[in-house]
């Protein structure tokens, strides 16, 4: 309740059902009859504004009678119907809100409050809300599908194949040691047994070398580039990203106060020309070269070396993007950036949510190693790192073997979904789209030959299916007109369903697009 209607009632006698009580004030003055009701369940309750307003008289514009006594507490609790102690319990709260006084023997009185302030702050409308111009530019940014369910949602694992049995017992085992590091606050840069679990699972995966005290675990990868923007940059500097390119990334640089600079995206990933030309030098280089969000192309040698060499020229930091690297189905591994990386420039960051589910919101930062003493100062201050337990039960989830086991049995599961979903796009579409080529993730991009892609991504929506434009993804006209559909968590029979729908979506706004008149 409004503290005004609180002060409103204090003056009051309460009132339950038809029966009610009368006060006067100290000086003799005739009672008044004014009406409260006790509203909240169990023992105490909170005076009724309406009732309070009108027996108060602030209709009428008299204030509340600052002094006037409140009836005994035992008296009161009898003709409520109420146990003494709830009436004991209002008082008291009453009393500690600087409503009421307690005068011991000569009872209990209004406090002498200015009630016209407190009329005056009724009166006042409320705040608007009004974001920064940083904060409306944030919320401007719309990822639109983290709370959507339904056939090709991008990025989502497949959530029914999560070994929650095996988690649920590597969890027990945690809490069963009950630690003070799990129940505490938790290493600010990471529980160190996952920092090392994670360092050897980039070794084996992806060649990395990685010393465990240049691992910082951070909540998700999403929390990974917020920190490392505030990290490494200030106010005013500028970026270059992908253009189109994660909106999560550029949500993260727009929430540090970076100036955005877009780079185009063609078949052999960013342009670095291109990039040098808008801004020479950077302060900071987001990628995602293995496999580019939302286009799905691989950044060639030629340009992840000319990258390099522009950031060391520009004494730029490279961030290196690695999401779904675990899952490449077709070509070799390509080489991460941070392997080509001479001059200690790029931060190679990832999540294994991906791999497990999303709702872990466990990612990681490799830094250069100059800088992660000075992170993990800062970290302290951030509150990134995920929960100490859930940590705990991933380290152990990886150093038993589960987490690469879980990968090689969602390979192939992945590989069979996949080509379910490009063949079927290739024998449903026809001349509307055609699948981008892409080697490795749990999404592809469907090139629309014809249609605009936001009215596609739209209809699709009404159809249930989910499907975001890649222009939503851009922020220059580069992009091109297209779909995102995730394949990881939709099996066989549901892809050949959900795309003979999108099928039919595609045609009816095809059709009526091109009807003459």
């Amino acid at each position: 309740m409004p503290p005004g209607d609180r002060q409103l009632g204090l003056a009051v006698v309460l009132r339950k059902g038809p029966r009610s009580v009368e006060t006067g004030n100290q000086d003799g003055d005739s009672p008044h009859r004014r009406d409260c009701r006790f509203a909240r369940p169990g023992r105490a309750c909170a005076p009724d504004p309406a009732a309070l307003r009108s027996a108060a008289g602030r209709d009428s514009g008299r204030p509340p009678c600052p002094g006037a006594r409140l009836p005994a507490s035992r008296r009161l609790a009898g003709q409520l119907d109420l146990g003494r102690n709830t009436v004991i319990a209002v008082f008291e709260r009453l009393a500690a809100d600087g409503f009421v006084e307690a005068r011991g023997a000569a009872g209990t009185v209004v406090a002498r409050i200015d009630s016209a302030l407190l009329l005056r702050h009724r009166a006042q409308k409320p705040a608007t809300g009004a974001l920064s111009a940083r904060g409306a530019a944030l919320a401007a940014i719309d990822r639109g599908t983290g709370d959507k369910s339904g056939p090709f949602v991008p990025g989502l694992p497949a959530l029914d194949l999560f070994p929650g049995d095996l988690w649920a017992r590597l969890v027990a085992r945690r809490l069963r040691q009950s630690s003070a590091a799990l129940l505490g606050f938790g290493h600010a840069q990471g529980w160190p047994p996952l920092r090392e679990a994670i360092a050897r699972h980039l070794a084996d995966s992806r060649g990395i070398v990685a010393d465990p005290a240049t691992v910082v675990i951070t909540t998700g990868a999403q929390g990974a580039l917020d920190f490392v923007a505030r990290l490494l940059c200030d106010v005013g500097d500028p970026v270059w990203i992908e253009d189109p390119g994660y909106l999560g990334a550029r949500g993260a640089f727009t929430a540090a106060g970076l100036r955005l600079v877009p780079v185009p995206v063609d078949e052999e990933g960013l342009r670095v020309d291109d990039a040098t030309a808008r801004e020479a030098r950077p302060r900071l280089v987001y990628v995602t070269p293995s496999h580019q969000y939302p286009t799905g192309v691989a950044m060639s040698l030629p340009r992840r070396l000319a990258l390099l060499a522009a950031a060391e020229a520009a004494g730029a930091w490279v961030i290196e993007d690695d999401y779904d690297s675990e899952f490449r189905f077709d070509g070799p591994p390509l080489a991460p950036l941070h392997n080509l990386d001479s001059g200690g420039r790029v931060i190679y960051i990832g999540t294994l949510g991906k791999a497990l589910a999303p709702a872990l919101r466990v990612g990681f930062a490799l830094l250069p190693q100059p800088l992660a003493a000075q992170a993990a100062i800062a970290l302290r201050h951030t509150g990134q790192a995920p929960p100490p337990l859930i940590q705990a039960t991933l380290a152990d989830f990886i150093a038993d073997g589960h987490f690469a086991a879980h990968l090689r049995k969602l390979k192939p599961i992945y590989a069979e979904r996949r080509a379910a979903l490009i063949e079927a796009c290739g024998r449903s579409l026809g001349g509307l789209g055609s699948i981008m080529r892409a080697e490795a993730g749990i999404q592809v991009a469907l090139r629309l030959h014809r249609l605009d892609d936001r009215a596609a991504a739209a209809a699709a929506a009404g159809a249930g299916i989910v499907a975001p434009a890649l222009s939503r993804a851009a922020i220059g006209p580069s992009a091109p007109s297209g779909l995102q559909l995730g394949f990881a968590a939709v099996d066989v029979a549901a892809i050949e369903a959900g795309v003979a729908r999108l099928a039919g979506v595609l045609r009816d706004l095809d059709a009526r697009a091109t009807r003459p008149g």
